[in-house]
């Protein structure tokens, strides 16, 4: 019975917080500064019928990967945070504010001006909270035993800027892949060229001895600089034998726009392997 009262109590705390995420959105998913005005925009909706304060600050930090090439975000780089760092430069209007059941507000990134004059790519990371409106103290309090909770919850995204002349690329430095359980695990250790982030999509397919792709995968994927990036081909359908492991990345993202993109030539790599 204690058993069965923790996984309905995970289930309720789960299905909460899923609930809670639906009810204040942010748009778009990444937040772009437009090189001639120094201004984005982001619009933060209230989908809910309660009132929220909301606020908005920036610290810098970009993903990285653990050596098993899974994704960890790293807060902690100083030396990059130097040469990189968009948070000194911006500011956001309004910071804090109340947003209503209903509402939509927009805030507005602006790079202050004089900071306009630095070249280069800067970017940050941007975190809204938001939490449930203090009741009023003067607000009666009916008498009883009751339990009531309320969550604050906490989103977070990049933005980016850049100014002057910026270019990215992708260098591969190694290529580990293993064959594990009906799985092939595939870790490009990645290096980015160039001054801006490579922000784009990886592509892993496996050919046979007739050219025929017998299994792929396709994923969005980010290079700020030394990273590896690990994906996983089934291999519940290939045969044993000899194929050709073919790795490429591009410049294109279905969730971000490509006049967003810094392009870059299209990266693309392959080798033989045996599938036992």
């Amino acid at each position: 019975m204690k058993k069965l009262n923790h996984i309905v109590l995970f289930l309720l705390v789960f299905s909460t917080t899923a609930s809670l995420y639906a009810q204040v959105s942010l748009a778009p998913s990444f937040v772009f500064i437009d090189e001639n005005s120094g201004v984005g925009n982001i619009y933060i909706s209230n989908n809910s019928k309660k009132t929220y304060e909301v606020s908005v600050n920036f610290i810098f930090g970009y993903p990285g990967s653990d050596a098993d090439g899974n994704l960890s975000m790293n807060y902690s780089d100083s030396t990059a945070s130097v040469q990189y760092a968009l948070d000194p430069m911006i500011r956001a209007f309004p910071r804090s504010f109340l947003l209503k059941g209903g509402e939509q507000r927009t805030v507005r990134i602006q790079v202050l001006p004089n900071q306009r004059r630095k070249e280069g790519y800067f970017f940050t990371r941007m975190k809204v909270l938001a939490k449930p409106q203090t009741a009023d103290v003067t607000d009666s309090v009916t008498t009883g035993i009751g339990t009531k909770i309320n969550f604050n919850f906490e989103q977070i995204t990049a933005v980016f800027y850049h100014k002057g002349k910026v270019s990215t690329g992708v260098e591969l430095k190694n290529l580990d892949v293993r064959q594990n359980e009906g799985k092939l695990e595939v870790r490009p250790l990645l290096q980015r060229k160039g001054n801006a982030p490579f922000l784009g999509s990886l592509m892993v397919k496996l050919k046979n001895s007739e050219g025929k792709v017998v299994s792929e995968i396709q994923s969005t994927t980010t290079v700020y600089f030394e990273v590896i990036r690990r994906v996983d081909l089934d291999l519940k359908n290939v045969t044993p034998g000899t194929y050709t492991l073919e790795l490429s990345l591009e410049t294109k993202r279905s969730d971000m726009s490509s006049t967003d993109l810094i392009q870059a030539d299209r990266f693309v790599t392959s080798k033989t392997i045996d599938i036992k």
